[in-house]
């Protein structure tokens, strides 16, 4: 029997401007499974990521979080980024700030 997913990602798409980076994907992770995202330089992948982590908001789509949307509620978000997060492939994020 399958298991429901932890998150699913329903017809996202983000543009920027009339410049369409991502258009209707779809997926799903299941509790435990380990997911890699690969395509070429400028395919969309950092945008991917960026929107389930709502740095970038969806031009439209849904994304639910053990059944329920994170996109509704400011406190549903808040619980959704405590559990779920990426990692950047920059490591100079904030150039203010170190470690310590």
């Amino acid at each position: 029997m399958k298991k429901a997913a932890v998150l699913s990602v329903r017809d996202l798409s983000k543009s920027f401007g009339s410049h369409e980076v991502l258009k209707k994907i779809d997926l799903d992770v299941a509790p435990g499974e380990v997911i890699c995202v690969l395509g070429s330089s400028g395919s969309g992948k950092s945008t991917l990521l960026r929107c389930i982590n709502h740095l970038e908001t969806p031009t439209s789509g849904e994304i639910r979080f053990h059944g329920n949307s994170v996109q509704k509620h400011a406190r549903a978000l808040s619980d959704y980024r405590s559990q779920v997060g990426m990692v950047f492939q920059s490591f100079n994020l904030f150039n203010n700030m170190t470690v310590l």
